[in-house]
């Protein structure tokens, strides 16, 4: 019977793949369709590699962005597969707004004239995440996603320090001309963070 080696797998990937980034790191890998026939609503592809690619891994290819949606611990024979899905939206976090001491142009403070530094305002730079967003419950499994109520969207980006600090609960974002309030965040799938958010006057 013949047997293929972890060796001829990466020679496959070195020179049938391509150049992808994986959380902002170029490896190769080998990108592949489902072999469902049925189109659906959203562009999901396989990525296989010989190293790991982990649930919630940010992969981009052809400058579009996916997030890993399944997990894949062990190896199946030689590789690893998962399962990546389009980020249908990139979503502009609004930097906060913040007083700091004002500073020459050595980086001094600027003082008054009783001694006391003076503050300014500023505007932190806005952060721009990828994400998927749908007015459905998050499935991998598209025959089990779940409409939920008209107001509401759910919001599925990378679990991270800077994602976690941004979308925190009651904060509100900006989302096609409008605006929309974190009201529940759901960690069960590691690597994800899914919102459900709801949308304010």
């Amino acid at each position: 019977m013949f047997s293929v080696n972890e060796n001829d797998v990466q020679f496959l990937i070195d020179s049938a793949g391509q150049n992808v980034l994986i959380n902002d790191k170029e490896m190769k890998a080998i990108i592949t369709n489902p072999l469902s026939v049925v189109l659906n609503e959203y562009e999901q592809r396989y990525i296989h590699s010989v190293q790991p690619i982990i649930q919630g891994y940010l992969v981009t290819v052809n400058n579009e962005k996916y997030l890993v949606v399944t997990e894949s611990l062990t190896k199946r024979t030689t590789k690893y597969k998962s399962l990546m899905r389009h980020c249908n939206y990139t979503l502009e976090m609004k930097g906060e707004t913040k007083k700091v001491i004002k500073r020459d142009e050595n980086g001094n403070p600027v003082l008054d004239k009783f001694g006391d530094p003076v503050y300014i305002t500023i505007q932190e730079e806005s952060v721009f995440v990828p994400a998927i967003v749908d007015n459905k419950s998050f499935s991998v499994n598209l025959n089990a996603q779940m409409i939920i109520p008209q107001n509401q969207i759910t919001v599925v980006v990378q679990d991270n320090t800077v994602n976690r600090d941004r979308f925190k609960m009651n904060n509100v974002f900006s989302f096609v001309e409008k605006n929309h309030k974190v009201f529940n965040r759901d960690f069960t799938k590691r690597g994800l963070m899914i919102l459900t958010c709801e949308s304010t006057t």
